[in-house]
């Protein structure tokens, strides 16, 4: 078995990772993080997936290519990368804070970040992350993330497949909810009391309170937070928190959504952690 590095993040800076399940605002809240002066946060930069099964090379390059990087300083980024590796991911993200604080103009950046509703499938990284790092788990009321996924343009098994990610996530993380170095931040929170909900975030990641993430600014290559409900995507600004999108009743979903969610002990157990009752 190789010998492990010792991969060292920059004095004074926050490594940290977003890591709750898809169609849980984690693409808002990165965005959020992101608008904060000292901070960044890449969004689902796919490294994880290039790195660890299943080598989704293309789609990292593409990812990253919407960050605003050239082609040679994706290369150089991945330049000699073993695959399987958690020094190697954990180094490219090192390597990335050099490059994206002179691209985006943040000389003093003291937190740094990525996030994916799917790191749960390399257990390398959620391993890692719960050791040597800071994650934000972002619940939100399974009732409406199944309504957000059956509502979206795909085909019944692409439905399915995310639905099982939905419970790998769960699974894969539960056990680290109550760590010191992961906060629970909901969606709920978020678009219903934004200033209070960012500001324990900014807590977290040892950075000062700001309100710039309220602020009308053209943020650089606003694609990259995937989402037009997050920015802009044409001038970059951001766009008004909608409350209405955390609302939820059982009458809103069809019976056989509602035995979905209710014969599952899985889900179940995670409404009852998590509050939504």
């Amino acid at each position: 078995m190789p010998r492990r590095q010792n991969v060292r993040v920059p004095r004074n800076t926050a490594l940290f990772f977003i890591v709750g399940p898809l169609r849980t605002g984690t693409s808002l809240l990165s965005r959020c993080i992101d608008d904060h002066p000292q901070a960044i946060c890449l969004c689902e930069s796919e490294i994880n997936r290039a790195l660890f099964a299943p080598h989704m090379w293309q789609l990292h390059f593409q990812r990253m290519l919407g960050h605003g990087a050239t082609v040679a300083e994706v290369l150089r980024l991945i330049d000699g990368r073993a695959p399987l590796s958690v020094d190697s991911w954990l180094r490219w993200h090192v390597d990335a804070l050099r490059l994206f604080k002179k691209k985006y103009g943040k000389p003093e950046v003291l937190a740094f970040g990525d996030k994916s509703p799917d790191y749960v499938d390399a257990p390398e990284i959620v391993d890692l992350i719960s050791r040597q790092g800071r994650a934000i788990y972002t619940p939100r009321n399974p009732k409406a993330i199944l309504r957000s996924i059956w509502r979206q343009n795909v085909k019944p098994a692409e439905k399915e497949s995310r639905w099982a990610l939905l419970k790998r996530n769960i699974a894969g993380w539960r056990p680290h909810w109550d760590r010191s170095n992961v906060l629970v931040s909901r969606y709920e929170d978020l678009v219903r009391d934004p200033v209070p909900t960012m500001t324990r975030v900014y807590a977290f990641l040892g950075l000062e309170p700001s309100t710039r993430f309220l602020e009308p600014f053209e943020r650089l290559h606003a694609r990259r937070f995937l989402w037009d409900t997050a920015v802009d995507w044409k001038t970059g600004a951001s766009k008004d928190f909608d409350p209405s999108r955390a609302q939820i009743e059982d009458e809103d979903l069809t019976p056989e959504q509602l035995d979905r969610i209710y014969d599952d002990p899985e889900i179940v157990g995670f409404m009852e952690r998590f509050g939504y009752g």
